[in-house]
């Protein structure tokens, strides 16, 4: 014997919100390392968009978040690099 439900599935907002949060910050990021990258080719110097990228992030995420969470934030930077350079 069955028993039918009048139960009314509502979607799950928390996970949709997330969902697109998740693809905005992926869209500004791949965003900005184009921004960054088409400014070192176009001054043929890497080396200082990579500097002044890296200063400003430090020192805004700094500001915003405090020093121990953004030293944890770039230390997981660098260890996602170095797990990238080690599988190629």
């Amino acid at each position: 014997m069955s028993i039918k439900s009048n139960i009314i599935q509502f979607p799950d907002k928390i996970k949709k919100i997330q969902e697109e949060k998740k693809k905005k910050y992926n869209h500004i990021r791949d965003s900005v390392e184009n921004l960054l990258k088409n400014y070192s080719n176009f001054y043929e110097d890497e080396w200082a968009v990579v500097l002044a990228a890296g200063r400003f992030a430090s020192m805004r995420l700094q500001q915003i978040e405090g020093s121990e969470s953004s030293i944890e934030f770039f230390k997981k930077c660098i260890e996602t690099q170095e797990g990238k350079e080690i599988n190629l």
